[in-house]
């Protein structure tokens, strides 16, 4: 029971289309949840007004269990960032300009969040289940990756599987710009294991001369 309020966190890993493929949408999703007491304003998130308002915090104050999924959004050309043509900061730079939409692959899969949600608490005897479909504006939880895309070809990426631009030979860029997509888990990893790729080529390179 979470009636003492003790608070725990959790994570679900991806489950979607790895053994089995999803007849809706592609790619996966994971959950990331917590329990136990919280803190204002879980208030603004209950059902009810006056008396059953009150009646819903004291029935509901420290067992709570609440999660949230968060899924990889497909790589297309309609996203994309630009300098804008107007707006500049302060030393006449032009500010970046982000392009940035959903589309039905990433509007499906939410759809399927919610069932399996709702599933796993009935199916964990959760006596009270509130689940809500709603997607998050784009750019809300986010991890900042892209926008310098990795590839072998010059004209459609700007870095090579070094990390190393193409048109700076001693130029290497060795944080999340790489990525051309990102998925449900956190990059942080994948940019260690990158950067440490590159770092071994570009040290080979210095002592070859290259560099």
């Amino acid at each position: 029971t979470l009636d003492d309020g003790r608070p725990g966190g959790f994570y679900l890993a991806r489950f979607r289309n790895l053994s089995e493929k999803h007849p809706k949408f592609i790619r996966g999703y994971g959950f990331e949840g917590g329990s136990g007491c919280r803190m204002f304003p879980s208030g603004t998130n209950v059902h009810g007004f006056g008396a059953s308002f009150k009646e819903e915090v004291r029935k509901n104050q420290g067992a709570y269990i609440s999660m949230g999924a968060f899924g990889e959004v497909l790589a297309r050309y309609e996203n994309y960032v630009d300098l804008d043509p107007v707006v500049k900061d302060k030393w006449g730079i032009p500010a970046l300009r982000f392009h940035y939409k959903f589309g039905d692959n990433e509007h499906r899969m939410a759809e399927d969040m919610k069932e399996t949600a709702q599933e796993m608490f009935e199916a964990a005897g959760f006596e009270i289940v509130n689940v809500r479909s709603r997607v998050l504006t784009e750019g809300w939880s986010i991890h900042e990756l892209g926008t310098a895309r990795m590839g072998n070809d010059p004209k459609t990426s700007v870095v090579n599987q070094f990390q190393q631009s193409h048109d700076v030979k001693n130029l290497f860029v060795v944080d999340g710009s790489g990525f051309v997509s990102a998925s449900c888990q956190n990059p942080t990893w994948t940019i260690m294991a990158l950067c440490w790729r590159s770092c071994d080529y570009l040290a080979d390179e210095f002592r070859k001369g290259n560099l």
